[in-house]
């Protein structure tokens, strides 16, 4: 993939040579066999973001990829036509006869359509239109199905790439660290379901003839000596009359195995502090430096939906179902597995004693290992899993279990994510969890078969889920968001300090992709920032128009005016702005921002914030999207903010100014409209005892 993000970064600085790499990207893409190494559509994805970027046009792009498209399949049409069956005897079609085959039967399968449809399956991708040539498909008919093919082809794997750069360049710092988390989150998630489901594949082609095997083993009469005795008992007490269940029941005991296998493995390094217990601190650190609001929004929601009212409401409703079908040895099963695995958590809780990161409970619960979220959640929806599935197709059983992890890996990762458990507690109750649910299942599946109604029991806990679990979330949402809020370390500071020289340690930039500088930070404010807000918008400055759906939807419009347009959200190291107002100067937007600082004046506790104040100007992405783009002029605001703060007698200023080492070597290239000046402002009315004249000429041996 390194090769791509080169031609990508090749593409974003030399534009004038773009278009021409995109025609031949698409053209290749579309020509037989060659085709099948070229990723077309994650270029053209890429692409895409580049176009969002500004660098490269929108509409050039688009006719460039479908030019070539056009002509690539032109070409393999022309191929397929002109040698038709006579291709198979020559290179490279030769060498894989396989291929031609299955383009031949998609082709006899959708006809015509074949040409559309095959533009976006990739296996036949390439051979599609070699095969319309050569089973003899009109050409007037075959040119029109490639260029409707084309269009939408491009349409289909520009655009999302056009949005998906947009939408980072309009999210910013947000953007980033979403991203990381949902490529964390895709990266995990895709190699379960890939591994799970060639597992699946090579157990259901192999499966039959090793469980048959073990069968004539199991039933033969020929004697077991040594280390083979107790082995054959085993497997005859797994596997005899288990007839249609024996990949299930092997699936359960490799589990088993397995998971009770790494649960004592985390156990062990959790106990001496071995290298998997270092890393939760590192791991904790991580998440927290990735959270922000709008991920903390959704993940508490996550982790709500495992909370014990919300199990206990689907243990309640499956136990009455199955009682209510006389389904009596299952039921009975049920609640042992469930009471089984909760009082397994309680007792572990309280013998090891082993801290969260954080307290946030009490009792027995305030100790973390294992999770109680996680390990529930693995042995509800994994046992109820196995009830579903027994006598079902081996592809919805790996649906189930499929599901079954998305559910507890959510709920696990929310735990992490909020600095809930460690990542040693929640490994180490997933596993617990799956290696009872398994243990419980291998007992279950040994017993008499009852008739149990697996289609109710699952619209019976998804039923459950969406009537308790949503009024759960609305009755504890708001609690949960203030519970589950980063933990911050507030420093106190005196005033006399802050003055003299303690501003310098505050943080000099806005802490924004992946930890680098982006803004400089050239206001400190010690005070309500509503009582700040509440003047300027006194004189002259206003609130921004809110961000809802309708004045979303204006960023859409060309004509929308940049005094309609909504602030965007910004964050400063993972938290967003608490206030923001503006001015309408001319055609330009003046913006001030403020985020918490985690700094208090000693005293009063009188709350110290961080800001800036931009310029902003028009500016129009991909030719899609208007937003407001900062000009990076810092210096002109920052003076006029001055000026009006200077005429009230409430608030005291005092200027200071970055060393020219520090400006130089922080922001000082990339703002070159900021000369290193901040402005500390402070409320007389909180620190009457501490205020001081208004200065706004700087401190001689600060300044440049």
């Amino acid at each position: 993939m390194d090769i791509f993000h080169k031609l990508l970064q090749f593409i974003f600085h030399n534009s004038h040579m773009a278009y021409s790499f995109i025609f031949l990207v698409s053209l290749s893409e579309s020509l037989a066999v060659i085709g099948l190494l070229i990723p077309g559509t994650v270029v053209m994805f890429g692409i895409g973001a580049v176009v969002a970027s500004g660098s490269i046009g929108l509409m050039p792009t688009m006719i460039a990829a479908i030019t070539g498209a056009i002509v690539g399949d032109g070409i393999s049409y022309w191929l397929g036509h002109h040698y038709h069956q006579g291709l198979k005897k020559m290179w490279p079609f030769n060498c894989y006869p396989q291929m031609l085959i299955k383009g031949e039967h998609f082709f006899h399968r959708h006809g015509s359509k074949s040409v559309l449809l095959g533009r976006f399956v990739g296996p036949v991708r390439p051979v599609i239109p070699v095969i319309a040539g050569m089973l003899g498909m009109n050409p007037p008919q075959f040119y029109v199905v490639n260029v409707l093919s084309a269009i939408g082809w491009a349409i289909a794997y520009i655009i999302p790439g056009v949005l998906f750069g947009t939408s980072l360049a309009v999210a910013g710092a947000v953007s980033t660290r979403l991203v990381v988390l949902i490529l964390l989150v895709s990266v995990i998630i895709w190699g379960f379901v890939w591994l799970s489901r060639r597992l699946l594949m090579m157990i259901g082609h192999h499966g039959p003839l090793w469980f048959d095997s073990l069968h004539e083993w199991i039933d033969s009469n020929k004697p077991a000596d040594g280390l083979m005795k107790p082995v054959k008992r085993f497997f005859t007490f797994l596997f005899l009359h288990q007839k249609g269940e024996e990949i299930l029941m092997a699936m359960l005991v490799l589990t088993f195995f397995f998971a009770g296998w790494g649960f004592l493995g985390v156990l062990q390094n959790v106990l001496s502090g071995d290298p998997l217990a270092m890393t939760d601190e590192a791991v904790y650190h991580f998440f927290q430096s990735l959270r922000t609001p709008w991920a903390d929004h959704i993940l508490v929601a996550v982790t709500e939906l495992g909370d014990s009212p919300v199990n206990l409401c689907i243990t309640g409703a499956i136990l009455v179902l199955l009682l209510n079908k006389r389904c009596y040895r299952t039921a009975a099963y049920w609640l042992f597995t469930i009471i089984g695995g909760s009082i397994g958590i309680q007792l572990l809780k309280w013998l090891l004693h082993l801290p969260r990161p954080v307290a946030l409970y009490h009792g027995i619960s305030a100790y973390g290992f294992p999770s109680g979220h996680t390990t529930m959640s693995a042995i509800l929806y994994g046992f109820l899993a196995i009830l579903i599935a027994r006598r079902q197709s081996n592809v919805l059983r790996w649906r189930l279990f499929t599901g079954v992890f998305m559910i507890s890996f959510a709920i696990a990762f929310s735990r992490i994510y909020l600095g809930a458990h460690w990542l040693s507690d929640v490994l180490g109750g997933f596993l617990m969890g799956t290696g009872w649910a398994a243990l419980a299942g291998i007992a279950y599946l040994k017993g008499p078969a009852e008739a149990v109604p697996r289609r109710m029991l699952g619209f019976v806990a998804l039923g459950v889920i969406a009537i308790v679990g949503v009024w759960h979330i609305t009755q504890r949402y708001e609690k949960d968001i203030v519970f589950y809020a980063p933990h911050y370390t507030t420093a106190s500071i005196s005033f006399e300090n802050w003055i003299e020289n303690g501003w310098s340690e505050l943080p000099e930039c806005r802490i924004d992709l992946e930890g680098e500088p982006d803004q400089p930070l050239t206001v400190q404010w010690a005070g309500p920032p509503h009582d700040l807000a509440a003047y300027l918008i006194s004189n002259g400055w206003r609130q921004p128009p809110p961000m809802n759906l309708a004045n979303f939807l204006r960023m859409l419009s060309p004509d929308t005016p940049l005094s309609r347009l909504p602030i965007l959200p910004r964050l400063h190291d993972g938290r967003f702005d608490c206030m923001h107002i503006v001015r309408q100067v001319g055609k330009q937007r003046w913006t001030l921002r403020l985020w918490p600082s985690d700094f208090v004046i000693t005293g009063g506790n009188t709350p110290i914030f961080l800001g800036t104040i931009e310029i902003q100007d028009q500016h129009q992405m991909a030719g899609m999207i208007i937003t407001a783009r900062d000009t990076g002029n810092y210096d002109v605001p920052l003076d006029d903010l001055t000026q009006i703060l200077s005429s009230e007698k409430r608030f005291a200023l005092e200027s200071v100014c970055r060393t020219g080492n520090t400006v130089q070597g922080g922001l000082g290239s990339e703002c070159p409209n900021w000369n290193g000046r901040t402005l500390l402002m402070w409320d007389r009315l909180l620190l009457g005892a501490g205020s001081q004249p208004a200065s706004v000429e700087g401190k001689g041996a600060q300044t440049r």
